[in-house]
This record gives structure tokens, sequence and C-alpha cells, in this order.
């Protein structure tokens, strides 16, 4: 005998149950506990100082100079590589694009660096950029390009060269993938039609092939500019946020405020705001690139 309709319903929220409570303990709970600790006055090496205090945290991050600095440096960060990853992807795409197997070889090999763990990677580029032993100064010397060793992660502008080339080799291929894929679905008869027109080079790029590659230039810019915004595992390795604080990201300052300094309370509210900030972010770059791209309805 089959089971009623109100049976079968019963089973399913009876199997589904069990990981919706594992799934609201995991993230609902611990989401309540951080708004409720941004209100506090919380050091976890004065548990007795405890107190609520309000506004007061969020009103530090706004009057607080290395906030608003590390929070101007994490959106340099993100605007720098992923537009510096959005041209090398898409140049790279399109010399990947034609079907051959010597592309599908090299888009193969493009994977590998995606399949490195961030910190493995910044300890790799650490040693690479080393001002004694690195490999990037030794080649540098032996062609004749420099004199002396260039101590790379010492000074604010070479630390930040150092740190977006890595974020480039490592996400460039993510973005070349989409843009391939995206050119390989292009259908033919559009270039086709504007080459008989006369469209030739940039212009039938530009005119043609570039609209129709739109939508998949506007999932990769979103999906790198979030993916950029979670970035901590390569700076932390590679610099620390240093020399001072010329590349500590916000989430450096999250990480030292509540797991260093031991400030729960300050750090909660730190990283209350800038899930807010990316709340807004995120609808907005939707809004921008859907008006371009057809992506989504505005």
């Amino acid at each position: 005998m089959k089971p009623t309709r109100e049976e079968s319903n019963g089973i399913g929220w009876a199997l589904v149950t069990p990981a919706v409570g594992v799934l609201l303990l995991m993230t609902i709970f611990p989401a309540l506990y951080l708004l409720w600790a941004s209100f506090r006055r919380f050091n976890l090496m004065m548990p007795e100082n405890a107190a609520f205090i309000g506004l007061e945290n969020y009103r530090n991050i706004v009057t607080n100079a290395d906030i608003r600095h590390s929070m101007l440096v994490t959106i340099l960060f993100v605007v720098a590589a992923v537009g510096i990853e959005l041209v090398l992807g898409l140049l790279l795409a399109l010399m990947l694009a034609p079907k051959s197997r010597s592309n599908a070889a090299a888009a193969t090999l493009l994977i590998l660096p995606m399949a490195v763990t961030p910190v493995v990677s910044a300890l790799v580029w650490r040693e690479l950029f080393n001002p004694n032993y690195g490999w990037v100064n030794y080649y540098l010397r032996k062609i004749g390009i420099m004199g002396e060793p260039i101590a790379w992660l010492s000074s604010p502008q070479t630390a930040w060269f150092t740190v977006i080339s890595l974020d480039v080799w490592q996400w460039t291929p993510f973005v070349a993938l989409i843009l391939m894929a995206g050119l390989q679905g292009i259908p033919p008869e559009p270039r086709e039609a504007a080459a008989v027109d006369g469209a030739e080079g940039w212009r039938l790029f530009w005119d043609v092939t570039f609209p129709l590659l739109r939508p998949f230039v506007a999932i990769a810019v979103l999906l790198r500019t979030l993916e950029a915004f979670k970035t901590f595992g390569t700076i932390r390795v590679l610099t620390g946020g240093g020399p001072g604080i010329s590349t500590e990201i916000i989430n450096l300052t999250i990480y030292r405020t509540a797991l260093q300094d031991f400030s729960v309370g300050a750090g909660a509210s730190l990283g209350i705001a800038f899930l807010v900030f990316l709340s807004i972010l995120v609808p907005q770059m939707l809004r921008v690139l859907a008006r371009d791209s057809d992506l989504v309805e505005a």
C-alpha cells in the first residue's frame, strides 16, 4: 500500500530535520553569538571586565585610522588583482579557445596553480622572492636587470607587487577558463556575418565577440571579486600585513584584533561591519553587471 501524500511529507521532513538542525547549529548560533559579542567590551585576557557598551565598537570602526587604512588596502588589492586577472585571463582565453590537442593540454596545465593551497603558494612565493637566495633576484641579476638584490617584502611598493603577483598567478587561470568556455560557446554565425561585412581584427572582437562574451565576463568578475575579498592566508604568510600595515587587508585586521589582541568584541564588530559592506556591494555589482550582460534581471 502506497503512503498518502501527508505520510510522504512527514517522512521527508523527518529525513531533512536532522540536517537542518545541524545547519542551524553550525551557522545561525555562531552568527547570533557574533552579533551579541559585537555590542560588548569583551577581552579574553580580562573576561571579568566584559560589559555591554552598545554601539561603541562600531563607532571605533569609523574613527580608527588603521581600520580605515586596512579597508582602503583591501579595496585597492581587490581592484588591482581582479583587473589584472581579467585582462590576462581574456588574453589566455583568446589563445586557448580554438579547439586542439595542444590547447586542451595547456588548459589542463592552467588549472595547476588553483590546485595549490594558498598557504603553500605563499610559502613558495616567499622563498622565490627571498633577497638572499631567491630565484627572482638570482635571475634578475643574471640577465643584468639589477645590480644589488631587492628586499621584495621590505618596502610597501615591492611588497604590494609581490602580493598581487601571487594572487594573479594563482587566480588568472580561473578567469581564463570561464572566458574560454564562453568563447567556445559563441556561435560562429555572428562573426562570419560581420566578417562578410568587412569587420576584422580588433573591430570584429570588440563589436561582435565581446558583447556575446559579457555574461561570462560578469560571472568571472563577480566570483573573483568575492573570492578576493576573502583573501587571508596568502597575505598572512607572505607579508603578515607588512611592512608596517602597508599590506594589511581587513581580514588580517579582524584576525589580529580578535585572535592576537584577544579583543573579541571589537573583532566581532569588524566582522559584522565587513559582512554588511559585502551585503551592500554584491547586489550593486549584480545590478551593474546585469545592465550590460543580461546575467540577471535588474
